[in-house]
């Protein structure tokens, strides 16, 4: 076997047997894959590929190793899979066959299950082999009775009260004998109690967390980040908000009541949770020391829905007819400003109340100040385009044109020749046409292939080349064909800017999505954009 010859090793294991490195299980796999691949001569000279998941679940394929692997064999770079055992490959029984019956024939590739004694190169793809299929169907009935095992046993614990979670509540930290029970820490609870203090007082979610943030309380992200030493993945994260407050009044385990089975998967096999009826969880009190009592609890709900009411019943009753198809964004805290139920329609930061210090955007900027920004910003873009359009020779871009004609026409032809490939092998896998006549027709359409991807290649070069010397704007693409905007268009501001940031009434960034061209566009251009004066723009990347 030459060096061009790639034989990649697969290795998956569903969860990590250690604390550091690869799992036990993962250096035995690799090891047996890597004896075998010594053993074969025809295997022992080629170079080899290794691709692992470590802790991936086999239920699906969405595993980092698996698509690099994959992606190898689609683009030709991969000639040989081995793996310890069908399982590894994956456990679900419709796709894992798809790949093995279908797809690794159709590319030629060559699929190795050691512990199965299964190698394609002997036993063929096995389209029809009762004992491969029922292989498959075993891993897909394991996965789903462990999952059926697996939610049983969580429903026990959930019954018996367990706090299963990985981090510990806001308020508590987990028992030192019992890592299933929740014991007060009273740095936390301080604060928690605080909160319902307060809330019960008849202080807004809103009021609380301005409390909070001057008297500069560590948040329950900042908390669990600094004691657990994980990431914050927003400023957000590191000052108390109105959901923040919200989150914790509503909170039944601070009543010493646990509360379990919240979230439900929504699919065997995936990530994507949802939350379940209320009806369904399970509830079991007394199964951890109060932070506060359960009248106080009671009071803080009723006082928090009141507040929501009277706030549902004034977002109603102006409803808001204005909006951009950007984000605008506070130039402090970075999150996006929402609008006001005022007569006159501004934007404004919902947590400049909540943040004493100059942190955030604390005024409010007018949705028709906005408007005669991007107005005026557009239109300026687009008498710098019309002067670059009459500077460029109109022609100069024909050439590219027709080869990028000949270039599509070129991969239609490589989309049908590959479609009649798939179909023959299906023909044949059918009994419609003999071996010999696939072996004949696939040579043609290898041979066929081969030509229309040098063909290819060459007309990509030419056209990479030509592109090179002709450096197209995309700002003009957008705008060469448009009319002089008098009015302001929501079309236009989609397909130029990212988004706006707001440091004060007086002062914004527009964020474009084309930086470089715009730059290039605007050269003469560039400083603050004064909202009263219109005297000049700030161009940031």
């Amino acid at each position: 076997m030459d060096n061009k010859y790639v034989v990649a090793k697969y290795l998956r294991i569903s969860s990590d047997d250690g604390f550091h490195g690869d799992s036990q299980s993962i250096s035995n796999q690799r090891d047996l894959v890597s004896g075998f691949i010594s053993a074969h001569p025809e295997l022992k000279n080629a170079q080899c590929l290794e691709f692992c998941d470590d802790g991936y679940s086999g239920t699906n394929f969405d595993r980092p190793g698996v698509q690099q692997l994959l992606d190898g064999i689609k683009t030709g770079k991969i000639h040989c899979i081995v793996v310890k055992d069908f399982s590894r490959f994956g456990r679900n029984y419709i796709d894992v066959g798809d790949y093995i019956e279908q797809v690794f024939p159709f590319l030629r590739v060559r699929f190795i299950s050691i512990n199965d004694h299964y190698d394609s190169a002997v036993n063929g793809y096995a389209a029809g082999d009762v004992s491969v299929a029922f292989k498959h169907l075993c891993n897909d009935y394991y996965c789903k009775d462990l999952s059926r095992k697996v939610k049983s046993g969580l429903k026990t614990h959930w019954e018996e009260g367990k706090y299963l979670s990985s981090y510990q509540v806001y308020g508590y930290t987990k028992s030192p004998d019992n890592i299933h029970k929740l014991v007060i820490e009273e740095e936390t609870a301080a604060v928690v109690r605080r909160i319902f203090d307060m809330a019960v007082s008849g202080n807004t979610p809103t009021q609380i967390a301005a409390a909070l943030n001057a008297d500069k309380v560590t948040t329950p992200m900042t908390y669990l980040a600094e004691t657990k030493k994980i990431r914050t993945w927003s400023n957000l994260a590191r000052i108390w908000t109105n959901i923040k407050v919200m989150h914790i009044i509503r909170d039944l385990r601070y009543t010493g009541t646990m509360v379990n089975g919240t979230y439900e998967v929504v699919e065997f096999g995936t990530h994507r949770t949802r939350r379940t009826d209320e009806s369904s969880w399970f509830v079991k009190e007394n199964t951890h020391e109060p932070i506060v009592s359960k009248e106080k609890y009671d009071k803080a709900q009723l006082v928090i829905r009141k507040i929501n009411k009277g706030a549902s019943r004034a977002k109603t009753r102006v409803p808001s007819p204005y909006s951009f198809p950007v984000k605008i964004r506070c130039g402090g805290c970075g999150h996006a400003l929402v609008k006001n139920s005022a007569k006159i329609m501004a934007y404004y930061c919902r947590y400049k109340d909540t943040n004493a210090s100059d942190f955030c955007f604390t005024g409010r900027i007018e949705v028709d100040t906005l408007r005669e920004v991007f107005l005026v910003s557009i239109q300026r873009l687009y008498g710098a385009v019309m002067e670059i359009k009459k500077a460029a020779p109109a022609e100069t871009a024909e050439p590219a044109v027709d080869l990028l004609k000949e270039l599509r026409s070129v991969q239609r032809e490589i989309d049908h020749v590959t479609t009649s490939k798939l179909n023959l092998y299906n023909r044949y896998r059918d009994g419609d046409i003999t071996r010999e006549d696939y072996i004949s027709q696939r040579g043609f359409a290898d041979e066929r292939l081969q030509g229309l991807s040098a063909q290819k290649t060459t007309l990509e070069e030419n056209y990479n080349r030509q592109e090179a010397e002709i450096t197209v704007n995309p700002v003009c693409e957008i705008l060469q064909d448009k009319t002089y905007p008098s009015e302001y268009s929501n079309e236009l501001v989609a397909a130029l800017v990212d988004y706006v940031v707001v440091h004060d009434e007086q002062r914004l960034e527009i964020k474009w999505k084309f930086a470089d061209a715009i730059k290039d566009s605007l050269s003469v251009m560039g400083g603050v954009f004064d909202v009263v004066n219109h005297s000049g723009y700030v161009l940031q990347t």
